[in-house]
């Protein structure tokens, strides 16, 4: 929870000085909620505006938003242990990807040299 919280705080547009500008009263998914007199836990509330637009910034927190399992795996590239939500992932980000597409484009163009 403490991690939706910081990339609230930091990304959402209309998180403004601890209130939502939507709904214009505090943020439902770091305060919670209430309903016909019922306080609503923070974990148990919503909001679309962050589920479309924020939350696809971390697709790791993401997936733990949504329940989904994350997958620990090795960076082909640097050896690092990284989550990822994709089973076809195989580097930690895109340093390692281009250092391997480099690293590969010059074995082949060595190849057609000779």
């Amino acid at each position: 929870m403490k991690t939706i919280k910081k990339l609230i705080n930091s990304t959402c547009a209309n998180y403004i000085d601890g209130h939502c500008v939507l709904l214009d009263r505090e943020c439902p998914l770091i305060s919670g909620g209430e309903y016909r007199g019922k306080k609503i836990p923070a974990k148990d509330c919503s909001c679309t505006y962050f589920e479309e637009n924020v939350l696809p910034i971390d697709k790791t927190l993401e997936a733990v938003y949504h329940g989904q399992e994350t997958l620990s795996k090795t960076c082909k590239g640097c050896g690092k242990g990284f989550n990822s939500v994709s089973n076809r992932s195989v580097y930690c980000g895109d340093g390692c990807r281009r250092s391997a597409r480099k690293k590969t484009f010059i074995k082949s163009n060595q190849r057609r040299s000779k």
